[in-house]
């Protein structure tokens, strides 16, 4: 596999550090001995993200049986992974230098791909569907880098490049030396995250997913590929073109998905997403 992203002449130093209470709360999870209220006091130092992990944990998408009201139980019935996901989500809303329409753009895409690749991995009981959130929330992480080291020049880009694809890509790639893919995985990379999630982020808007040659990362680049899309057919950019065939994706071939299949998933998703709009995204 070749690591397009080790190669590109980029400032290390630009790179943003991982968000202090994630950092925390990782090398917590990574320890046997942590205890569920060991985890609840890391995330309750900011209150910010400890109420929003509150709010979507008490949605329906997550099913819970009873309203959760403090991290210590929500802890226990989701399980630290679920709830890592949580706090990397809400952290990935502070990273933003300024927070006005443009980031809320970025942040509600970037949301709504991870609940969409959770619920298609569970849809279609293939990958994780915890590490699917993940890298369908970090599949953009480069795109608010660009945007928070050079705000005006990147939105003229996403206004001359369209939403995403291979044209704002390419003049990402004439403006900063590189493109969105390419600065996000070496994001995840000084993270030190995982392979798998650096990958799929370098790799989610390959047109021949055959390439990658790890099968576990070429079935999550695959339902990346295919998430990818869910926010334009939810209308989070404002506008829906009706244009989007979510079967002719590379995501959707590898894995051998019709548009019946996928337009049943995606619906499926569309009621519950639109039940928990407002806690998902506010």
């Amino acid at each position: 596999m070749v690591e397009k992203f080790m190669d590109i002449d980029y400032d290390i130093d630009k790179l943003p550090a991982m968000p202090l209470v994630v950092s925390r709360m990782v090398t917590l999870i990574n320890s046997p001995l942590t205890s569920a209220d060991e985890l609840a006091e890391v995330i309750s130092g900011d209150p910010a993200i400890s109420a929003r992990v509150l709010k979507i944990a008490n949605s329906s998408f997550y099913s819970m049986a009873r309203k959760v009201n403090n991290l210590s139980t929500a802890i226990v019935i989701l399980g630290e992974k679920t709830l890592k996901n949580l706090v990397m989500a809400t952290s990935l809303r502070g990273m933003n230098t300024t927070f006005g329409a443009t980031e809320q753009t970025l942040w509600e895409d970037s949301m709504t791909c991870a609940l969409g690749a959770r619920f298609l991995a569970r849809s279609l009981r293939i990958g994780d569907p915890e590490e699917a959130f993940i890298a369908g929330l970090f599949r953009h992480i480069g795109r608010v880098v660009f945007n928070n080291q050079d705000s005006a020049a990147y939105k003229k880009l996403m206004t001359k490049g369209g939403r995403c694809g291979a044209g704002l890509m390419a003049l990402e790639k004439e403006r900063f030396g590189l493109n969105h893919a390419e600065l996000g995985a070496a994001v995840l990379n000084h993270w030190k995250l995982s392979e798998l999630l650096i990958h799929v982020v370098l790799h989610h808007h390959d047109e021949d997913l055959s390439e990658i040659s790890d099968p576990e990362i070429r079935t999550m680049t695959a339902i990346i590929n295919i998430a990818s899309e869910f926010p334009l057919l939810l209308d989070i950019f404002g506008y829906f073109s009706g244009e989007v065939d979510l079967a002719t994706l590379p995501g959707a071939k590898f894995l051998g998905l019709d548009s019946e299949r996928l337009d049943g998933i995606l619906e499926e998703f569309r009621d519950v997403f639109d039940q928990n709009r407002k806690e998902f995204l506010g």
